[in-house]
């Protein structure tokens, strides 16, 4: 019975608090009295017997506790009478020669023999006579209490209630037989249906405590409440029937039943046993049993109905967490709108990982029911006892409470893996992480957004990932450095390195094998590889560290600091403190490493110079660059110091040179293209061969570009973070690419200037994420002559905001179209592109496969290969498992090997990067913002991984703090260095970078397709085991399908397109037959891994170095011909137009300013540079950098 604790407007719940006294006092307060119905006598004993939970929950018990007491007195009374004495009569049978009634009756199975005086009488001591009589008394008057204050029916509905009919046959007789004990004391009651009492109140307990202790009842507790009352009413029928087939055998001439015996019959016949050698023999007992048969067939379905409906709807809403699991346990949350079986896997690989975690308990908490897919997971004996999946929303207190959230050590708030509104899918985030903090202030969140601008509701959370922020700033790190996506993916994912094992080639065995390190961390006075290094220096100590145990130290946490921050690669200057936290890349984390004796007993670099003289090395440095003057190299190789004799022992190595030899001058008719280029080459400013747009053009706006930090927005501000801005924004006129305006002209793609200097991102919408993605790309780390212009394709045109914000990078500008558009792409200037990144658009389709949200994007690239085969495309996808449809070709053998891999790899769960060896993603041409994912699983056991990663992609910055780069290998590195180890010792004790990667490209993929794209059966097929088992002969497609016709009409058509936009046809590139090649991604190499021409090494610079893009070879078809053109003297002379590009490492970004578009001419001082005599920009010397700028 539910009762309400406010009646007609007065809050009785202060009424209860007030107590006696203060009730009094209440009463008389007011001279007007309302609702005298509650001031009455009966209206009082309804506020302390109904509205006062202490006094319920107490009647209930006391009233719970009388009845089972009379149910034990009948057991007792029947153990304590022998009837033997008094069957005949009130006597003995053999006292008086007594016969009992003989059985007259035909029946064969049945008697009439019933001996009626021991079923009416029984014998019964004073004692127990007297607690029955007062036991029943009490049930009674409390009976009455409860009709009498009731509040539900009329009085004849209450008299006629069940249960007050059972307090009539059980109580009454007993007060009856006050009237005169001596012969009614004995007489037969059947005050064992007090049991049904009994499961009446048991039922009513059961609802105050829910009244009192909690609004709602979960499921579990309900069902747990179901069980127990069928319990008891499976309890209640066995106890009625054994008791009432007792007493009935009681007036057989046969055999009478003890209690025990006749708990033996009733459970053989309910269990549908029946044995048969005890039953009834009277027609009266017979009848009994049919009659409790009867009830029970009848009355046990419906407990048994209730349940199996409770047992359905528990298996819809999932488990529980109670606090028998939570007994020795620690568990996380996970909340999610929906849980796919996939990022379930994922998270659960990820979190498991960790040795420290595999006690924990997750529980997954989502507003979904579970798929099929999903309940196999649960049921997998792996992860069965360790994950709990429950069917609520984090909104709701009592899913909350379900999962016990307050004791968690941790809620994970994911966004769904596919969706088709990003703002709502944060803003269903965002409540949950406010409901979590509200119930359980206490618990960490660890939160997933989208959008960057959704941050600032969940600044109170200790780990917030948003993926717009990072996905960008990957995509344009990618464009700086190639193949860097693929590096970050694997330092953030768990991997046993058995990818390493599975892998028959053998770059994917080394590829393999070095993609299970990652980020660990350690204090230095408990570490075994860098305890000995306190004192020294950071790079030296990375150094010595890397060659005697293969571990690259990174980074370092001054924890003496007032606000310690962490710091990649402090640099030379800093010394290792005992205190310091180390934070190093490895395959294994130190506790669970196991040091061999030889790097135990390895005696390590002692002081704080560098091993080698300062002479000697700049002798060493003066033969190599001379040989890089004269010798001829690959138009793609660049030293291995480019750009790195600008710290402290860089200038100091510059001074001895300086006064050792002079400065190499060339003659005017020298200073061809190629003398520039390698003059430019030198300083590692650019590419060879070609000249940055800043470096030709004096019309760009350069003496508006200052050093400073980005703009600041109302959802992104980097106070730290420096960049190239403009002096004072730009005019939003000159922000849009393709339209020219009064101020400048060359904004558009027909200007020769920007041939292979475009960088264009094709987006959705203009977001605050895009502005992630150009703050790297204008970085002050790299040279105001390094940067790229940036074109923006958007579908939509951007807000003022945008524009405004924008304004004050250069060479930032927007055009509106889409990827799926040939003259969008045109006029935006994919032709002459460097880079081309492609965002993931967002579903519009709530009835699209949720692997289908790639599909736009996967076509739109295929398309842009085939019509512009030499373009660099950089793609985002939204599912990782979308990956093996990039550059996807249908009859290539190899990709049909490498899919194989990727089964064996889903098979084994040994690593969530399955797609591992699919070529796009190894060369880091696509990315997945899923894999992300494992950026916030990881920072649950480390939480320093989200700044780690932001300040190596620079999207934060901190004091005295490294900052990402990179250099290429070419042949005179090697004489010098011949093992990645050589390297690491020369660059950490002479510039002060630590390398921590290698980009590898090599020409290894054996060509198993024809010319038109089908498999070459000539061939036999194999490499390194892997073949082809059964093999059928293809008919080639050229007589059939027209291939070299229609690769011929696409080129026709772009031409066309070209010309009817006012572009120039032979600025296009025709495909031309390339060597297969693969990139692939060398995760901190061992030391003895050996360096081969054009490895493109990842390096973490200190602060006061500039960084290096570096870019892969690609448009080199286009070089070449437009090279051929301007020797046959098709085009303008060689200083009228900015050399073509023949590497895509083209990043000059371009600023508009008023002037004309007229290159630089040579009496206007062609860029050259000194590398002996190095000049300091004033506002580069002022920002404390020693980066070295061309002099005039």
């Amino acid at each position: 019975m539910v009762y309400e604790t406010v009646c007609d407007g007065i809050d009785l719940d202060f009424v209860e608090e007030t107590g006696s006294d203060g009730e009094e006092e209440w009463l008389h307060s007011t001279r007007v009295k309302y609702f005298t119905n509650e001031l009455s006598f009966r209206g009082r004993l309804k506020r302390l017997f109904l509205r006062k939970p202490e006094t319920r929950l107490g009647s209930r018990i006391v009233d719970l506790v009388l009845k089972v007491i009379l149910c034990l007195l009948y057991v007792v009374r029947v153990e304590l009478d022998d009837h033997l004495e008094y069957q005949c009569y009130g006597y003995s049978c053999s006292e008086r020669n007594l016969t009992l009634p003989v059985d007259n009756d035909k029946m064969v199975y049945s008697s009439n023999a019933i001996n009626w005086y021991v079923l009416i009488w029984v014998r019964r001591s004073l004692v127990l006579w007297i607690i029955q009589v007062l036991l029943s008394f009490m049930t009674f008057l409390k009976g009455l209490l409860d009709i009498y204050i009731g509040s539900k029916g009329t009085c004849l509905q209450k008299l006629t209630h069940d249960g007050f009919i059972l307090d009539l046959i059980c109580a009454v007789p007993f007060l009856v037989t006050v009237a005169y004990p001596p012969l009614l004391s004995n007489i037969f009651i059947p005050c064992f249906l007090n049991c049904w009492l009994v499961r009446r109140s048991l039922q009513k307990l059961l609802n105050d405590l829910h009244l009192t202790r909690q609004r709602f009842q979960t499921i579990s507790v309900t069902l747990s409440q179901q069980l127990l009352v069928l319990l008891v009413t499976l309890w209640c029928l066995i106890f009625t029937t054994i008791c009432g087939i007792q007493h009935i055998q009681r007036g057989s001439n046969g055999h009478q039943l003890s209690m025990f015996e006749a708990m033996y019959f009733v459970i053989v016949t309910f269990s549908t046993v029946g044995y048969g050698d005890i039953s009834p023999d009277t027609w009266l007992g017979q009848l009994f049993m049919t009659f409790m048969i009867c009830l029970a067939f009848a009355f046990i379905p419906r407990q048994v109905e209730g349940i199996t409906s409770t047992l359905k709807e528990r298996k819809k809403i999932g488990g529980e967490y109670s606090q028998r699991h939570s007994a020795g346990h620690r568990h996380v949350v996970v909340c999610a709108t929906n849980l796919t079986a996939e990022s379930i896997m994922d998270f659960l690989i990820e979190f498991y990982a960790h040795p420290k975690l595999e006690d924990h308990i997750v529980v997954l908490l989502s507003s979904e029911e579970r798929d099929t897919s999903l309940q196999m997971i649960l049921k997998d004996p792996k992860w069965a006892h360790r994950v709990i999946y429950m069917r609520g929303s984090a909104l709701k207190d009592i899913d909350l409470k379900r999962c016990r959230i307050h004791e968690a050590d941790g809620c994970f708030i994911l966004t769904p893996t596919a969706c088709n509104d990003r703002d709502e899918a944060d803003q269903h985030t965002i409540l949950r992480s406010w409901a979590v903090k509200d119930f359980a202030p206490k618990c960490r969140q660890y939160i997933q957004l989208f959008k960057t601008e959704n941050k600032i509701h969940v600044k109170f959370a200790e780990h917030v990932v948003c993926e717009d922020e990072f996905k960008y700033a990957l995509l344009a790190n990618n464009c700086l450095y190639p193949g860097m996506s693929t590096l970050v993916t694997l330092l953030l994912h768990t991997s046993t390195g058995e990818a390493g094992h599975i892998g028959q080639e053998p770059w994917q065995q080394v590829y393999g094998r070095h993609s299970r390190n990652a980020v660990y961390h350690i204090q230095l006075c408990k570490s075994m590889f860098f305890r000995g290094y306190s004192g020294q220096s950071f790079t030296c100590a990375s150094a010595n560290a890397h060659k005697r145990f293969g571990v690259c130290l990174v980074a370092v946490l001054d924890i003496t600091k007032p606000d310690p921050r962490l710091q990649l690669n402090p640099g030379a200057d800093y010394k290792l403190k005992d205190s310091d936290y180390c934070f190093y890349i490895a395959e294994f984390k130190e506790e669970y490493a196991k040091i061999c004796s030889e790097a135990k007993t390895d005696q390590k670099q002692t002081g704080n110079e560098p091993s080698k003289n300062l002479d000697q090395i700049s002798e060493l440095l003066e033969k190599l660059l001379q040989q890089d003057l004269s010798s001829p190299q690959d138009e793609q190789e660049e030293s291995v110091f480019n750009n790195t004799i600008t710290c402290q022992w860089g200038l100091e190595i510059a001074r001895r040179m300086r006064t050792k030899a002079p400065e190499p001058r060339a003659s005017e008719s020298d200073l061809d293209d190629n003398v520039v280029d390698t003059e430019v080459d030198t300083h590692g400013q650019t590419d060879p061969a070609v000249p940055k747009v800043l470096q030709l053009y004096e019309d760009m706006g350069q003496e508006s570009i200052m050093t400073g930090p980005p703009p600041p927005t109302l959802y992104a501000s980097k106070q730290k973070t420096l960049c190239h801005v403009m002096k004072s924004p730009r005019p939003v006129c000159c922000l849009e690419w393709g339209t020219d305006c009064e101020h400048c002209t060359y904004k558009n793609a027909r200007d020769s200037r920007w041939t292979n200097q475009l960088i264009i991102l094709a987006a959705e919408h203009a977001c605050v994420g895009i502005h992630n993605f150009i703050v790297p790309l204008r970085s002050h780390f790299i040279s105001m002559n390094s940067l790229s212009p940036i074109i923006l394709l958007l579908n939509d045109r951007p807000t003022n905001l945008f524009l405004e914000t924008i304004g004050h990078f250069p060479l930032v500008y927007w055009i509106q179209g889409k990827i799926t558009s040939i003259d969008d792409l045109i006029l935006a200037g994919i032709h002459k592109v460097s880079h081309l990144v492609i965002v993931n658009h967002e579903s519009k389709s709530k009835e699209m496969e949720k692997t289908m949200v790639d599909s736009e994007s996967v076509v739109a690239v295929q398309t842009i290969l085939k019509l512009f085969p030499n373009t660099n495309i950089i793609t985002e996808l939204s599912q990782a498992s979308n990956i093996r449809f990039m550059q996807f070709q249908a009859n290539n053998e190899y990709t049909r090997q490498v899919s194989k891999l990727e089964r064996k790899l889903k098979e084994r769960m040994s690593s969530t990067l399955s797609h591992i060896f699919r070529l796009p993603f190894a060369a880091g041409q696509v990315f997945s913002a899923s894999m992300l994912d494992s950026l916030l699983y990881q920072t649950f056991v480390k939480g320093y991984l989200i700044t780690f990663v932001r300040l190596l992609l620079g999207i934060d910055a901190e004091d005295n703090s490294g900052h990402l780069s990179s250099i290429r290998v070419k042949n005179m590195t090697l004489v010098r260095y011949r093992t990645f180890e050589e390297l690491y010792q020369g660059m950490a004790t002479t510039t002060g970078e630590i390398p921590i990667a290698i980009y590898r490209t090599e020409n290894s993929i054996p060509d198993t397709s024809g010319e038109d794209g089908t498999v070459n059966n000539n061939q036999d097929g194999k490499r390194n085991g892997l073949t082809e088992s059964h093999s059928r002969p293809s008919l080639p497609k050229g007589p059939f399908m027209g291939n070299h016709m229609q690769n011929s009409d696409m080129c026709d058509l772009v031409r066309n397109r070209l010309q009817s936009l006012g572009m120039d046809a032979d600025d296009y590139a025709e495909e031309v037959t390339k060597d297969d090649e693969i990139s692939y991604v060398i995760l901190n190499p061992t030391p003895k891994r050996k360096l081969r021409v054009g490895d493109i090494v990842y390096v973490v610079q200190p602060s006061s170095m500039a960084a290096i893009p570096h870019k892969q070879r690609w448009n080199r078809t286009r070089s070449v011909r437009i090279r051929n053109k301007e020797t046959n003297g098709n085009n303008r002379s060689p200083r009228s137009t900015p050399p073509i590009s023949t590497s895509p490492r083209s990043t000059s970004p371009t600023s508009s300013s008023p002037g004309s578009s007229s290159p630089k001419t040579e009496k206007e001082h062609s860029p050259r540079v000194n590398f002996l005599t190095p000049t300091l920009s004033p506002e580069q010397d002022r920002n404390g950098r020693f980066t070295v700028v061309p002099s005039s």
